[in-house]
C-alpha cells in the first residue's frame, strides 16, 4: 500500500460559451469542475495500473476544502 500526500491540490474549471466577442462580456453558457492536480490524478492512476493499492491524502481548505468534501465526500 503507497500512501502519498498532496500539498498543493486543485480544482479544473471548465466553462463553456458560444463565441467570444472582443470588447464584449461574455456569458458561460455552463460550467464544470473536478478535483484535480498531479498528486490527485495521475498518482491513482499510475500505482493502480502496476497493481499497487494507494490512498491519496492531502491538505486543502477555505473554498477548495468545502467544495471537495461535497462534491467527492473526502
Amino acid at each position: 500500500m503507497i500512501y502519498t500526500v498532496t500539498l498543493n491540490p486543485s480544482i479544473d474549471f471548465i466553462v463553456r460559451i458560444d463565441k467570444v466577442e472582443i470588447g464584449e462580456v461574455n456569458r458561460i453558457e455552463s460550467d464544470d469542475k473536478f478535483a484535480g492536480g498531479k498528486g490527485i490524478k495521475c498518482q491513482p492512476y499510475s500505482t493502480k495500473r502496476l497493481g499497487i493499492d494507494n490512498t491519496a491524502t492531502g491538505f486543502i481548505g477555505w473554498f477548495y476544502g468545502t467544495f471537495c468534501y461535497r462534491r467527492f465526500g473526502c
